[in-house]
């Protein structure tokens, strides 16, 4: 009974994140297309560079400490509570210090424009990133709430998008509408935890700060070098191809982003559950295999999809103005299938086992063939190369981390399993290919693409999925924690 219950709890864990999810597609669906087009593509490609560069500046006010904690938090459960006090007080000091290289970089800033959004979103998001509060939700498996909280920020975020932004002049209450939802979502969050009946005991320690700070700088190295490989493109882009180019590159990493969450979803659920098992290499290595095929399943005819309907997306979504970028999609739609074998692998895998100088070692292995990657492509391809370096650098992440996880892990990919997601996968564009003859119309298109394939693949994979749901009840226990009931 209690495996079964076990199983069905983590069931509904999957439905509850897949339905955030699903939710935050929704929206984005309605607010990337609306922000693309109201913006304009210069506007657009100036506020991802803001973006982008925030991203670098966040490194500085959360070394890694997030991170370390919500994988001690994972691992360790309420033992792990005398932490945060300690954790708060080291983000607010290097939150100041965040501040103050924003400001030194906004007043470098010639536009007036990306100065006044420096000072804006930048300063906000760093007061917004230090009350956050879904990284312990996550790790106390808090599961529904933090998926209940992310619907609620994307309403609020939504809201604001289209009540208060029509044209390119309104760049600050997009900022805005990103600041005080998930300000609100962050403050309910800490809500939750007191009311489960998590407790900080409040007493600062600076003698724990060196045992705290060690790990969490290999954690802070990552996400810097994740930064560089991610984010590098955007500040290349405009500095070798201009305004414009950053619009139409930022526009096209922007979709594929969105439809790599999608593969992703398991891995946010089975994180703490391999944090637990990281000591039991055999329950460590079933999770593994578990979730890559889930994640090979969503990846790669997300993949095929996009390279095959891009010309039909584009104009669907962006408009007119953005048809160049149905080259440029096809160029970064493996990015989808690259990164989500780095996050299992890397961000999933090696994380959740603590593992944190591999996961550095990958990450900086990554950062320096992208920022190599994107100069050299960049300057002899254009955008395209561009894209490529994008797609390739995740790559190099993926086959890093593959390297250091555990010798069982590696032999995951040798599943006939993966050949059927291959055949499913072809399987769909045929049938997308049949119904383009009838229609263009992307709602007809997508959606009997999507059902082909899942109808496929259930073919295949019927035995798979029923043995690995025996699997999962039988060898699942019930967590040790009170405040993951």
């Amino acid at each position: 009974m209690k495996q079964t219950t076990a199983f069905w709890r983590y069931s509904r864990f999957v439905f509850s994140v897949g339905g955030a999810q699903v939710f935050g597609l929704l929206i984005t669906s309605l607010t990337f297309p609306y922000l693309v087009r109201r913006l304009g593509v210069e506007t657009y490609g100036l506020w991802n560079y803001v973006v982008a560069a925030c991203g670098f500046l966040d490194v500085v006010a959360n070394p890694g400490l997030g991170t370390y904690t919500k994988q001690q938090v994972a691992a360790q459960r309420e033992g792990a509570s005398n932490l945060i006090p300690n954790v708060l007080a080291l983000r607010t000091l290097s939150s100041l210090l965040a501040t103050v290289l924003l400001l030194l970089i906004a007043s470098l800033e010639s536009r007036t424009k990306v100065r006044l959004l420096f000072y804006w979103y930048g300063i906000g998001i760093l007061v917004v990133n230090l009350v956050s509060s879904n990284y312990l939700l996550t790790a106390l498996e808090l599961f529904h709430s933090a998926s209940l909280l992310t619907i609620v920020q994307q309403a609020l975020y939504a809201a604001g998008i289209f009540m208060f932004v029509r044209s390119g002049r309104d760049i600050f209450w997009l900022a805005g509408s990103i600041l005080i939802s998930s300000f609100f979502a962050n403050l309910a969050g800490w809500v939750i935890l007191w009311q489960r009946g998590f407790r900080i005991n409040g007493i600062i320690d600076p003698r724990q700060w060196k045992k705290i700070l060690v790990p969490s700088a290999h954690y802070a190295l990552s996400t810097l070098m994740s930064n560089l490989y991610n984010r590098t493109g955007h500040i290349v882009v405009r500095w070798f191809l201009g305004e414009r180019a950053l619009g139409l590159y930022a526009a096209a990493i922007r979709l594929v982003e969105i439809s790599r969450h999608f593969a992703l979803i398991i891995l946010s659920v089975l994180m703490p559950r391999m944090a637990l098992a990281a000591k039991t290499e055999a329950e460590l290595v079933r999770l593994a295999r578990f979730a890559f095929v889930v994640v090979a399943a969503v990846s790669i005819p997300l993949t095929f999809g996009l390279i095959a309907t891009s010309h039909l997306i584009v104009p669907w979504l962006m408009g007119s103005k953005y048809m160049e970028d149905i080259q440029l999609l096809r160029w970064t739609a493996p990015y989808i299938v690259t990164a989500s074998a780095a996050s299992l692998l890397s961000g999933t895998i090696l994380y959740a086992m603590g593992r944190h100088r591999a996961y550095l070692a990958s990450a900086c292995s990554g950062a320096i063939a992208g920022m190599l990657l994107y100069l050299l492509l960049t300057m002899t391809m254009g955008l395209v190369g561009s894209c490529l370096a994008f797609v390739l650098a995740e790559l190099v992440v993926a086959v890093v981390a593959y390297a250091f996880v555990p010798r069982g892990v590696r032999s995951f990919w040798k599943s006939s399993v993966i050949a059927y997601i291959l055949l499913s996968s072809l399987g769909m564009l045929v049938v997308v290919r049949i119904i383009e003859t009838y229609t263009s119309n992307p709602l007809m298109v997508i959606p009997i693409g999507a059902l082909a394939y899942a109808a496929i693949s259930f073919h295949h994979l019927k035995k798979w999925i029923m043995n690995q749901l025996s699997a999962f009840s039988s060898a699942t226990r019930p967590l040790q924690t009170s405040q993951a009931r």
